[in-house]
């Protein structure tokens, strides 16, 4: 099956009138022994006038109860392996006559696996020089500084100014009011209208302006919000880095000698980017066995990840404060621009799953319950009850299949020919 094919299938299924007769039986039995018909006992009422009295509802039960039932068993007989459910139509149910109706469905690819070990990616190890672990350091040497209170005097680029600070938005967002707040002049990370307009200021003095956060600011409650400033200047301070020396390492917590930071540091970085150089190198991967491997993915699929790509999304945002019901968002526009990354997901998901059985890579049992139990633990409950939700959401297999997943790709990277040369991280 090519990429131009498509994963679209259909069935004409028809139900014996014995079966639908039988299932009628059950129904109306079930109906016959709850309902409250006029001048009959419960129980009582004859199945003529249930059948009448009760036509409609029990049509849909028919319907409810036989067309799922005689579509899997027929796509089972034929060994097809549906993604999602069937869309039903042209639905044929007359007394004394066989049900039937026609479904279009989805099933998964059918391909053959073409070669997956031994594909060359870029890959290099990295190399951490001695001038970056200082930098590091440096970052260490910042976050455990202290501060001191200068006599007062004009703010001058370097200067910590304490302030109190109140601002109001002029789109709606709410008010800004901190009785002491900090704020490095001259900063990069300082906003250019709270440099220029403190700058030169004493302790003691009052100043009002106007800033607008940009678009792109990380606390998204205020990224493109324009707010007007009242600020006083309370004091000044300066900051006191401590010294690089053993006492110093000993502050920052197991360790005797700065020497012993230095190598951790060493290591630190050396991890963090051969996780980074990995997980890109993982990327070419499996983007070179999509181009290995020409088949189409079913669109239900593909819906279904764009669904779980947008609800991250929209979590993140949450998590930074975004009321995301005042998103103005076209979402048909926003779900066509994840359709090709979504396709992509899917069909290496698709051709993971394919290697991970001819490899027999799954995950156990141990891996499982691990997973369970952080996630318990992330959510505040019990392991049994982490299991019965995730389960009962259906999250418990995807859980499987991403962990099977990635134990395939650490495999094929395993097995793959690195080149040395760097891959830009995606």
């Amino acid at each position: 099956m090519s990429s131009t094919e498509s994963c679209k299938q259909e069935l004409e299924i028809s139900v014996p009138w014995e079966q639908v007769e039988q299932e009628t039986g059950r129904i109306v039995k079930a109906i016959r022994g709850s309902a409250k018909i006029p001048g009959f006992r419960p129980g009582k009422a004859p199945d003529t006038i249930v059948r009448s009295r009760y036509q409609k509802e029990i049509r849909q039960e028919i319907i409810d109860k036989l067309v799922p039932r005689f579509f899997w068993e027929q796509a089972q007989q034929q060994n097809l392996r549906v993604v999602g459910s069937p869309q039903v139509g042209e639905l044929h149910l007359e007394n004394g006559e066989a049900m039937r109706f026609h479904a279009e469905f989805e099933v998964y690819p059918d391909f053959e696996l073409g070669d997956y070990r031994r594909i060359e990616v870029p890959f290099r190890e990295p190399r951490v020089s001695e001038e970056e672990v200082a930098q590091e350091l440096e970052q260490l040497r910042e976050q455990h500084a202290g501060f001191r209170n200068l006599d007062p005097r004009p703010l001058a680029d370097g200067d910590i100014a304490v302030l109190s600070l109140k601002g109001t938005s002029q789109d709606g967002a709410p008010p800004i009011e901190q009785e002491e707040t900090t704020v490095t002049i001259g900063n990069e990370e300082t906003l250019p209208e709270f440099n220029e307009h403190l700058r030169g200021k004493s302790p003691g003095d009052e100043v009002d302006f106007e800033v607008r956060y940009p678009d792109d600011f990380s606390n998204r409650t205020l990224a493109g919000k324009s707010f007007s400033f009242h600020a006083e200047v309370k004091g000044l301070r300066e900051k006191e880095l401590p010294e690089l020396n053993d006492d110093f390492a000993a502050d920052l917590g197991d360790f005797r000698t700065l020497e012993e930071v230095r190598r951790h540091m060493h290591e630190l970085i050396e991890n963090q980017r051969r996780r980074q150089a990995t997980e890109a190198a993982q990327e070419a991967l499996i983007d070179e066995l999509i181009k290995g491997h020409d088949f189409p993915v079913p669109e239900g699929l593909v819906d279904r990840q764009i669904a779980t790509r947008l609800e991250r999304q929209l979590r993140s945002l949450k998590q930074q404060g975004v009321d995301v019901s005042k998103l103005d968002w076209d979402w048909d526009k926003v779900r066509d621009e994840e359709r090709e990354r979504a396709s992509r997901d899917v069909k290496a998901s698709l051709l993971l799953e394919r290697i991970a059985k001819a490899e027999n890579i799954s995950a156990s049992s141990e891996e499982i319950d691990e997973q369970v139990k952080r996630y318990a633990e992330q959510t505040k409950q019990s392991p049994a009850a982490a299991r019965e939700k995730l389960a009962e959401e259906g999250a418990l297999d995807r859980m499987q299949v991403q962990m099977s997943n990635d134990k395939t790709l650490s495999f094929l990277f395993d097995e793959a020919e690195k080149v040395d040369q760097e891959v830009e991280a995606t």
